[in-house]
């Protein structure tokens, strides 16, 4: 029973020394450390996931499971023929000339922007906290500027009448009548595909970091 009780003793205080030892990074952080290390994780997750825009971000994972569900329905029926897949081709291209060019700007301009008070709460705030408190701050903001963007490409690159095309008489159930239009649910499933791709490169550098800034804070 000692032996038992002298074990468990043991165990309970390396646990407590490994979460004291896990939380110092965080517990230790000046206002101005805490936000230095707020800005390199949004840094890193922006870049990392605005560089997935610039391939076939149509047919990446995580950018699949945010769309909305009609856009998910749209890109999967044009996939089916040859018409639809030079449609999706186009809309690749769209996305990906439209989405890093307007993104870019917005996400540095609102990383910048963040005080140092709010730092360490972000921090705290879970393994996608910098990315959530950046989606709450600006998510709007930026669908409202892809939308004419994301617009403009596909009109100019022929993208928008080469899905209409390629969807037949299925089009005018899937899109406008009352449901959001082609460019709305592109624009949505944009914004959100982003903020989700983010969310994922953020929770991985906590996890794993690369940055020394990070590795200061997160690292084991």
């Amino acid at each position: 029973m000692k032996k038992l009780l002298s074990l468990l003793f043991t165990l309970s205080f390396v646990m407590m020394t490994q979460s004291c030892s896990v939380n110092k990074g965080l517990a230790g952080l000046s206002p101005q450390q805490a936000l230095n290390g707020v800005q390199a994780l949004l840094g890193g997750a922006s870049s990392n996931a605005l560089k997935g825009f610039g391939s076939n971000i149509l047919q990446n994972e995580v950018m699949q499971k945010a769309m909305p569900k009609g856009l998910s329905t749209i890109t999967k029926l044009l996939g089916n023929s040859s018409e639809g897949n030079k449609a999706l081709g186009l809309l690749n291209s769209a996305l990906g000339s439209a989405v890093p060019d307007v993104a870019a700007g917005i996400l540095g301009s609102a990383t910048k922007g963040i005080a140092a008070s709010d730092a360490l709460s972000i921090l705290k705030g879970g393994k996608t906290g910098a990315t959530d408190f950046l989606k709450k701050s600006v998510g709007s903001k930026l669908s409202t500027a892809l939308l004419p963007a994301i617009t403009k490409q596909l009109t100019s690159n022929g993208g928008l009448s080469a899905i209409t095309a390629a969807l037949g008489s299925k089009a005018s159930s899937l899109i406008g009548n009352g449901k959001p239009s082609l460019t709305e649910l592109v624009t949505s499933g944009a914004t959100d595909g982003l903020f989700a791709m983010m969310g994922n490169a953020e929770s991985a550098e906590r996890e794993n970091p690369t940055n020394p800034v990070l590795k200061e804070i997160f690292g084991k």
